[in-house]
């Protein structure tokens, strides 16, 4: 298939089902001694490639394969004397000679095995032989699978190079909280939101979820969200995490992790790995998973978010901008987008530390294009809720 038919970002479940499809015919999975692989510079790019009638030269073409800058910080961590990663991303930079030569000598001497995953004729990560794969095509079953047992439905997904995203949403689980500026208490659904992330995500008339006397009431409600996170690339394990949705801007925020799973395993041998021998070896993290999704609607655990949402709520802001600030620094997020984030805060939403979490979660609505920014704006909204003391600058 040709790949120039990927997709990436935030939207449907369906566009992620269709790109997981897409990557199954793409993606080779081996395990390679490193000394029988050296580095070559081949254009801008730094490629990996297999030493002539060598096992490995059965998994890569000859020609070599570009590696991404992820795999590549990665394949330097591995060798031995390790490479520190700001450094040799720089050096592939100015002297991709230079990083090439010296990976090619490290490799040699460096006697182990490593895990090269391919997708679309990149080297997309290089990983300890005792990497477990967790699959994100198997990933998303259980949670569908999952889903349907508890009632939940599929409220957004995203992908980026990295990382896999399914956020599921409980509509008939809900509590009611104000979260627009004082004296605005009416609220039509996605009001305060962004249209293009609605449209994105095939958000439109959601009565058919909740009921058309929700509509009439025009009430800002709140309901639990769970997210399943995954890795394919060693950018984090697979988690499961607890969180909330408001009606009145369909803003998620992420507040705490109900699992977490690290993908090692026993070492494994050299060869290609079948989809088959991958989901055998995932079922321990599956089931973990799935347990921990129930979790996420159970009425106890959001009754407690809520309690610390009201909480936030009676928590006034009498400086915005120190807060923003803040928050900012806090937190790492980028200066570029302050002034956005005060903007919402001051023109949107109550001025509580609620308020100022909603702001950050709305955040994340602009990022159609980069799953990983808006994860990390998702991530700091619920960081708001749970950390009080982060607008103070503590």
């Amino acid at each position: 298939m040709n790949i120039t038919t990927r997709w990436s970002g935030q939207g449907r479940l369906q566009n992620l089902a269709e790109e997981l499809e897409r990557q199954k015919e793409s993606k080779i999975d081996s395990i390679i001694d490193a000394r029988q692989l050296i580095v070559d510079q081949k254009g801008e790019h730094l490629s990996l490639v297999p030493v002539e009638r060598t096992q490995a030269s059965e998994f890569m073409w000859l020609a070599g394969v570009p590696m991404r800058k992820h795999a590549l910080c990665q394949l330097g961590q591995k060798v031995s004397p390790a490479v520190p990663r700001r450094f040799l991303c720089e050096l592939a930079g100015d002297a991709p000679d230079l990083a090439s030569d010296m990976l090619g000598g490290l490799m040699h001497r460096t006697a182990r095995r490593l895990f090269i995953r391919q997708l679309d004729g990149e080297v997309r990560a290089v990983l300890s032989d005792k990497y477990r794969v967790i699959d994100n095509y198997d990933l998303v079953f259980t949670a569908l699978e999952t889903a349907k047992e508890v009632g939940a439905k599929v409220l957004s997904c995203s992908l980026s190079d990295d990382n896999m995203r399914i956020k599921l949403i409980a509509p008939n689980l809900f509590a009611a909280l104000d979260t627009g500026k004082p004296g605005h208490t009416f609220f039509t659904p996605g009001q305060l939101g962004s249209a293009e992330w609605r449209e994105a995500n095939g958000i439109g008339d959601m009565s058919e979820w909740i009921g058309v006397d929700w509509f009439d009431s025009g009430e800002n409600r709140v309901w639990p969200t769970c997210t399943i996170s995954n890795s394919e690339t060693g950018k984090g394990g697979t988690t499961v995490s607890f969180g909330t949705c408001d009606s009145a801007c369909f803003n998620l925020m992420l507040v705490e992790k109900l699992s977490r799973s690290v993908h090692l395993g026993s070492r494994q041998e050299v060869g290609i790995y079948t989809e088959e021998t991958i989901a055998v070896d995932s079922q321990a993290t599956m089931m973990k998973a799935r347990d921990s999704i129930k979790a996420c609607f159970n009425p106890d655990i959001f009754r407690a978010i809520m309690d610390k949402r009201r909480d936030a709520a009676m928590d006034e802001i009498a400086a915005p901008t120190a807060a923003v600030d803040n928050i900012v620094k806090s937190l790492s997020l980028p200066e570029r987008k302050r002034d956005q984030l005060l903007e919402y805060f001051v023109r949107d939403y109550a001025p509580t530390r609620d308020g100022l979490s909603q702001a950050a979660a709305r955040m994340a609505q602009d990022e159609i294009g980069d799953a990983d920014a808006a994860h990390d704006w998702e991530t700091a909204a619920g960081a708001i809720i749970e950390q009080p003391t982060l607008l103070r600058g503590a």
